[in-house]
């Protein structure tokens, strides 16, 4: 089992039945994970990232469930962040799940603007507007960063969460067992 089907097993054992996307090459290991549960989990395809973030707050808002969105790296994880203040402003329980470069990619702390193709520091743009966003840096702790995010949506004032996916980690094999 690698991240991505453990991400896709968690939602699903929490009873998520709907998720919103937008494809893009820096998701893709996701996205066949989701495929390989498609009895269990139905995929609604959006025209565009902002409307997957909007489409999983309207869910949440009508179901009373976390509302779950994917998106791709770079302007595709920035395009979906008027639907993760929409969460915030509302109280909106949202999950959003961005693919990212691989980790070994990422500029890091060099001063460049960016190292990997369409690389952004999504998570430094979310803060503000969600009540956690994180990289996932390594397998090993990945379902601790799944279920916090999990949890803190939806504890107190409900609101957006986004968990930062580089391709190379949602790849690596599960470590959390």
């Amino acid at each position: 089992m690698d991240c991505s089907e453990y991400l896709v097993d968690f939602l699903i054992k929490h009873e998520v039945t709907d998720i919103f996307g937008y494809a893009g090459g820096y998701i893709v290991p996701f996205m066949d994970a989701l495929y390989l549960r498609k009895d269990k989990i139905n995929v609604h395809v959006c025209y565009h990232e902002q409307g997957c973030a909007l489409a999983a707050g309207g869910y949440a808002r009508t179901s009373g469930k976390l509302g779950v969105y994917f998106t791709t790296s770079g302007p595709g994880a920035v395009n979906a962040l008027g639907g993760l203040a929409d969460a915030w402003f509302d109280g909106i329980p949202i999950m959003g799940i961005c693919g990212n470069v691989p980790t070994n990619e990422m500029k890091g702390f060099s001063g460049i603007r960016q190292n990997g193709f369409q690389e952004m520091d999504i998570v430094s743009m979310a803060r503000t507007i969600t009540k956690y966003s994180v990289t996932a840096n390594s397998a090993e702790g990945f379902a601790d960063i799944v279920s916090r995010a999990y949890n803190i949506a939806q504890l107190g004032r409900n609101g957006g969460v986004l968990i930062d996916f580089p391709l190379n980690i949602q790849q690596a094999d599960f470590a959390g067992w």
